[in-house]
């Protein structure tokens, strides 16, 4: 198999189940939130995002380097298992440190960030997963350097219908509510260790040793990078901190499930914009005025076809959150389509931030937007939770997401400023037009049916999304016949197939 073609592979697979687990997570909603209180749902997402927080801590962003430096020690087979080898036993060295300080400060841990959670069972279950978490990370991160594909995407997969069985055991069988849940984590991740360990031994990658020539490299290249993989983790983890704090552990059960509704819009955008960017690359390259047009057109109507999700979610996240949840999340759709105003603004991050990548210089200079755009996030959060809840968690995000493309912007004009001829203001328009219609859509659903399914609501909604549908027609029939009809798109996601 040849380089493009495992890369082009690789690529559709972990789209593929990466878009699977959360569309069957999402399928799963109803069985969660029926036995699991907003309470319970508030607990298991909140030391999630604890535990997302602490693998980059913990490791000190290693994970991240594994790709790199494979591709250093790949053609020494020794000096690769030493790497590895390294690695693996510095993170569990770093991991048992950390959980003995857990337990040892396990009031700070609980007034800082988990108040009026019982540390036992539920913040002692994290720790003690988080050394599992850790090796689960580690193997997957050395699985992709080693463009191991198909392989991976079948441990995913049979790792998340695993915990699903162990989920639906302890929660609906057992009833043991957000502990089932955490348990359920703890025993997978736990059986997978013991994959990780035959796994490495089977494929001879694996030295016990802690070089620390090796390692002293390996943090180098990994340290500057604990800001980036933090910022947005680190914002998210705040803002439901903050929630507990500020209202109640059920707060933040009802702002997850707004999020896990909200985030099916960034799943698709950077599904999307893996296939669009090496293309990006390619037209960059030729660096004709003819490669440009083609860039802006083709935004443009990848743009266009986002804000359909936009007002897709948006219009009818309400009667969605009212069917797949129970009575206790209603109120949990409010909250979307502040969300999805936030996602939809992001939109136009993805395809400034590709000429970032592009320029290798600048590249280094992305965690800058990132970086910012969480503390903005955070120090908003401090502000507007207190008066405001899961509302003001969401504005928070929103104008945090405002700030990184403004940087992302910036920085590309500032290149050069006509490094392609993307008209920001035309993005803006045709998510703002979008926008326009879905406030218009959801009128009803605000002032008269806030907690019920109105039919005749449905029919509303569905005649302002034709009514929309027909407007970008009318406005984007030229594209739409080049690409859609024509299935010129398609060519051009499949061109480096070819």
């Amino acid at each position: 198999m040849s380089a493009m073609k495992r890369v082009l592979e690789n690529s559709f697979l972990y789209t593929f189940s990466q878009l699977l687990v959360k569309g069957i997570g999402f399928l799963l909603l109803p069985l969660y939130t029926y036995f699991l209180t907003p309470d319970d749902y508030g607990i298991v997402n909140l030391i999630n995002s604890f535990l997302q927080i602490s693998l980059y801590i913990i490791t000190f962003s290693l994970g991240s380097g594994i790709m790199r430096f494979y591709v250093d020690y790949k053609d020494d087979h020794k000096d690769l298992k030493r790497y590895l080898g390294t690695i693996i036993i510095f993170v569990i060295i770093s991991s048992i440190i950390f959980i003995i300080l857990g337990f040892l400060f396990n009031n700070l841990l609980i007034r800082w960030f988990f108040e009026d959670i019982a540390f036992f069972p539920y913040v002692f279950i994290a720790l003690i997963t988080v050394l599992f978490i850790i090796l689960h990370r580690i193997h997957q991160d050395i699985m992709q350097a080693m463009q191991q594909g198909r392989k991976l995407t079948l441990i995913n997969l049979a790792v998340f219908f695993i915990t699903v069985i162990f989920n639906v055991t302890f929660i609906v069988i057992l009833q043991y509510g957000a502990v089932g849940m955490l348990l359920a984590q703890l025993i997978v991740m736990f059986g997978y260790a013991f994959y990780i360990v035959y796994d490495l031994r089977k494929n001879n990658l694996f030295t016990v040793c802690l070089d620390l020539k090796i390692l002293w490299s390996a943090l180098k290249y990994s340290i500057p990078l604990i800001p980036h993989n933090l910022s947005t983790r680190l914002a998210s983890f705040v803002s439901r901190v903050l929630l507990n704090i500020g209202g109640a552990v059920a707060t933040v059960g009802l702002y997850s499930v707004s999020m896990q509704f909200s985030q099916l819009i960034d799943t698709v955008q950077s599904s999307v914009n893996k296939a669009f960017q090496p293309w990006f690359f390619e037209m960059m390259k030729e660096s004709n005025k003819k490669s440009k047009e083609q860039i802006i057109k083709l935004s443009t109507l990848l743009l266009t076809l986002y804000s359909l999700i936009y007002m897709i979610i948006g219009l009818f996240s309400q009667e969605a959150i009212l069917i797949m949840t129970s009575e206790k999340y209603v109120m949990a759709w409010t909250v979307i389509p502040i969300l999805v105003i936030a996602f939809s603004v992001k939109s136009i991050y993805y395809f400034y931030v590709n000429i970032l990548y592009y320029y290798k210089y600048l590249a280094k200079k992305v965690f800058i937007s990132t970086l910012t755009g969480s503390f903005v996030d955070i120090l908003l959060a401090f502000t507007l939770i207190s008066f405001m809840g899961m509302y003001g968690a969401a504005l928070a995000f929103l104008l945090a997401k405002v700030i990184v493309v403004i940087i992302v912007v910036f920085m590309a004009k500032s290149h050069n400023r006509k490094y392609i001829g993307y008209r920001l203001f035309t993005m803006i328009k045709i998510i703002t037009t979008s926008l326009i219609f879905m406030g218009i859509g959801l009128f009803f659903s605000y002032t008269k049916y806030l907690t019920i399914i109105s039919f005749t609501n449905i029919l509303y909604k569905t005649c302002v999304l034709i009514a929309y549908l027909l407007f970008i027609y009318l406005t984007n029939r030229v594209l739409i016949k080049e690409y859609v009809i024509s299935g010129k798109i398609r060519n051009i996601l499949k061109k480096k197939r070819k």
